[in-house]
């Protein structure tokens, strides 16, 4: 056992604990996005602002911590206050590695003054400030409040090794078992980690695995924290939030929603056969973000990113020397983790997104590691002389500022409004009414959380064509707006349209105006289409769903298309499609082009670009993507000017792309700067 540490040390370690923590939140706070970012962000931050239920396995519980925040009257755009929470839970995250890594000293004989705490502060700012806890704390996601209960199970699981040999040492069991069950409700990937807990267990008390109490205190625990995600049926049955993904309202719909049905289902394990090789690709993969966090070359003196890999293997090796059986138990524990996370994810070659959020929580128990690699550390020089201690003080410090300074510059979003701008320019450039047809992540979810929370632009409906393939989506569409024109029930669709291979007449009712075109234009009485496939050959639940829409509106209301889905997206309606922004807008005739004067409009004079022209605003690779969306209107409209003689102003809009868009921060192959004025050139 252990002697009690006198108030001086115990002092110190809540003013180190303080400190650490402090110091992460006020980073996380100066760097966190203003509003909402790109993927997993306008998701869940409109998720939580209208208490939704959003793609499975979603996160009810950061939903249900998020709501009340966005209610409070704070002044603030509700995304940004999200954005703060973010770097609460992250802040939290690294005040468990450090609590974790101190009680790890302790129980390994490291204890009596407070050199260690402080190594273990240092130790944990040097986690907080790598880049994935970094990146995941200035914008709401579930990943971060995954970290964090990943350092609520670690630190549960080191205090019922403490008192394993105790006859009420099951409670902390029954607390593991209810963290993992709740975490059910959060991201699921600590699942993850029950291999490495049941590993821990037999390390430290095999013994454990044969008594009862254990067993019903586990079971009685993991059913306590996953009965929470039982609320999804009750909000799902009564949520008006434009995000109720599935709708999960009913038994039957909640198991497939919990079982991710719509995606494969049975959980989506799926071991074998591997999707690409386990080696070079899988493996690989998580040793490169691996690098990026601990061993890397952020800074000019390479050797300053290593550090913290550094300290994680002393850490370890040191933990061995000193309580070899808690060292082979944190060995288990993160060795299974990784590998478990690695043969879940089982992820292809070239995979479209990158997974370093899922890799988290494995490098949260690295964190522990080198918070107690550096806690060590500076516990073992304290009675050197004082060039060796002033030499291992500066290294303490260098370590997290090495963090602090290679990873601001990539890590500093305050002045990130890319996704919001973009949005907002889509939504803004659409016409009155208009029904907005996308066909991914990136150009649904912003638009519906300016739409929903921010109250902008409520007359546009946006239907996804990728969610179009699902019964339910559409049905949902049609019972919150009686007057969307489409055919409720996914039977009653197909009945109402036939063959997709016929070929229909529309009837054309709009004046010319009301069509978007000039007043004089001729509009003939009517249209016939012969529609195919959006994709492929196979027709799909979607193409029908078009279909659908396209007829039961007979031109009523303006057709737009999201320019992110290519001109090819509009199948046989692409010869009526005219750009004038971020979309195509269909007309009952062909052949027109773009719409020079409202796409110029809506580029040179309506649109906003905030950040693309500084240099000191990191372009992300999705940034980069979606700017060149942008980057394809103004090569069409110069395009447009030079076949209409405009050479004036075709070199007045290259100007204008040329100081909002500069192309070498949007580099791609034949679109450098001499190439785009050589369109305005006769």
């Amino acid at each position: 056992m252990q002697s009690s540490p006198d108030r001086s040390e115990v002092a110190l370690r809540r003013v180190s604990a303080l400190a650490a923590v402090g110091i992460a939140l006020a980073v996380f706070w100066r760097t966190a996005y203003p509003t909402i970012a790109w993927w997993d962000s306008s998701n869940y931050s409109t998720a939580a602002a209208t208490l939704g239920i959003t793609s499975s396995p979603g996160s009810l519980l950061l939903t249900l911590l998020g709501w009340p925040l966005t209610q409070l009257p704070l002044g603030l755009a509700p995304a940004y206050v999200l954005n703060l929470f973010a770097g609460v839970l992250a802040a939290t995250t690294v005040g468990l590695v450090y609590a974790v890594a101190v009680r790890v000293l302790r129980d390994s004989g490291y204890s009596g003054h407070g050199a260690g705490a402080l190594g273990a502060a240092v130790g944990a700012l040097a986690f907080a400030f790598s880049a994935t806890l970094w990146e995941h704390a200035i914008k709401f996601t579930p990943y971060v409040l995954t970290a964090l209960f990943t350092g609520l199970i670690l630190l549960t699981m080191l205090r019922w090794w403490e008192v394993a040999e105790e006859p009420n040492a099951w409670r902390w069991l029954a607390l593991l078992a209810f963290l993992f069950g709740l975490d059910f409700s959060v991201h699921r990937t600590n699942a993850l980690l029950l291999p490495g807990a049941f590993a821990w267990i037999l390390v430290r008390h095999p013994r454990t695995a044969l008594k009862p109490k254990a067993w019903i205190g586990g079971a009685a625990g993991m059913a306590a924290g996953l009965a929470v995600h039982l609320l999804v049926i009750p909000i799902a049955a009564t949520t008006q939030s434009p995000l109720n993904m599935f709708e999960p309202s009913n038994w039957t719909r909640f198991w497939d929603y919990v079982s991710l049905a719509q995606s494969g289902g049975g959980f989506l394990i799926n071991l074998w056969p591997r999707n690409s090789d386990l080696w070079s690709v899988q493996i690989g993969d998580f040793l490169r973000v691996l690098g990026d966090n601990f061993f890397h070359r952020a800074t000019s003196v390479w050797l300053l990113g290593w550090l913290p890999a550094v300290a994680a293997m002393v850490g370890l090796v040191m933990l061995w020397r000193k309580n070899r059986r808690l060292g082979l138990a944190f060995t288990l524990v993160l060795l299974l983790h990784a590998a478990m996370t690695v043969l879940y994810f089982n992820i292809p070659a070239n995979y479209f997104r990158p997974l370093d959020r899922h890799y988290l929580p494995v490098f949260v128990t690295l964190g522990v590691l080198i918070s107690t690699g550096l806690g060590m550390a500076a516990h073992e020089v304290r009675d050197n002389g004082a060039r060796v201690v002033a030499i291992v003080a500066a290294l303490l410090v260098i370590l997290p500022a090495a963090q602090l300074i290679g990873n601001w510059r990539s890590h500093d979003a305050s002045r990130r409004y890319f996704t919001r701008d973009f949005a907002a320019n889509a939504l803004a450039s659409l016409p009155p009414n208009a029904i907005y047809f996308t066909v991914g992540d990136n150009d649904t979810f912003p638009v519906i959380y300016l739409q929903s929370v921010e109250g902008f632009r409520p007359d546009v409906r946006i239907v996804n064509l990728s969610l179009a393939n699902t019964a339910w989506y559409v049905d949902q569409l049609a019972s919150r707006d009686s007057t969307f024109p489409v055919t409720r029930g996914a039977d009653g669709r197909r009945r109402a349209r036939g063959a997709s291979d016929s070929t229909v007449m529309i009837p054309i009712r709009s004046t010319a105006l009301q069509l978007g075109l000039p007043a004089d234009a001729s509009v003939p009485a009517s249209i016939s289409l012969r529609p195919r496939p959006l994709l492929g050959t196979d027709v799909t639940p979607a193409d029908s769903v078009l279909l659908d829409i396209v007829l039961s509106n007979a031109w009523r209301d303006p057709l737009a298309f999201a320019i992110t889905g290519t001109s090819e997206g509009m199948a046989y309606l692409k010869p009526y499609g005219r750009l004038e922004g971020l979309h195509w807008r269909i007309v009952p005739v062909e052949g027109l082009g773009a719409n020079r004067v409202t796409l110029r409009h809506n580029l040179l004079e309506q649109f906003e670009y905030r950040g693309y022209a500084d240099p000191s605003i990191t372009i992300d690779d999705t940034t980069r993507t979606m700017g060149l969306q942008y980057l394809n209107a103004f090569t069409t409209l110069l395009d447009a000017d030079k076949a209409f003689g405009a050479m004036g102003l075709c070199r007045e809009a290259a100007q204008k792309l040329f100081g909002v868009l500069p192309p070498d921060r949007l580099p791609v192959p034949g679109n450098d700067r001499a190439q785009i004025e050589a369109r305005c050139t006769s």
